[in-house]
């Protein structure tokens, strides 16, 4: 099911608040930070590598990193944009390291990967339907680039808005916006039932 905030501005305020405390040095707001971010940023992570250790150190790393930095933080955009942004650079810079990253031109980002998927419940439907239904689906998220599935993640499943987006995929606003709307194009043209793709868009993890 998506994770769209119930009441985005007042989590917002919340973990402005905590990074206030973090930054007064303490450290109970820094444990609150970290188990509430934990998981879906470990989630996020597993999408770049399937390597739970690699993604787990590169965790460690960022909230050590502010842990230690604590009095010099200053983050002029929302804390959950701002974490996530952090474990994508993080994890970029290890998929580097891996040679892991291929470069298509030399002006542009290295191409990495971004994997979707049917949520665990949605694997195990057994209606013969619903299976083809989710054999067509994930033969058409194949078709989209690591970034229009990853704006597509960060939109849908994370519930963050454009304007986070581009901060966090180093993009204009105007540039997520059309990875969005190329990446709905493509699977509008694949899955033209409207309810089949509200079922994609509500089923990713």
């Amino acid at each position: 099911m998506t994770r769209m905030p119930f009441d985005s501005n007042t989590a917002a305020l919340e973990d402005k608040s905590l990074i206030i405390r973090i930054k007064s040095g303490d450290y109970e707001a820094f444990t609150l930070l970290y188990n509430k971010y934990i998981r879906p940023l470990t989630q996020y992570g597993l999408k770049f590598i399937a390597d739970l250790p690699a993604v787990e150190d590169c965790l460690h790393d960022v909230f050590v990193w502010i842990w230690t930095n604590r009095h010099k933080l200053s983050i002029d955009y929302s804390v959950k944009s701002y974490l996530f942004k952090s474990v994508r650079t993080t994890m970029l810079r290890l998929l580097e390291t891996q040679n892991r990253l291929s470069t298509l031109h030399p002006e542009q980002e290295h191409a990495y990967r971004f994997e979707l998927q049917l949520t665990p419940e949605a694997l195990v439907l057994q209606n013969e339907n619903m299976r083809m239904v989710r054999q067509q689906i994930e033969g058409v998220l194949n078709k989209l680039t690591a970034k229009q599935k990853e704006v597509i993640y960060l939109r849908y499943y994370e519930g963050l808005c454009f304007e986070d987006i581009s901060q966090n995929m180093n993009l204009s606003v105007k540039a997520c916006y059309k990875l969005m709307g190329r990446a709905i194009a493509i699977l509008r043209e694949h899955i033209p039932d409207p309810l089949v793709l509200l079922v994609l868009l509500l089923q990713l993890h």
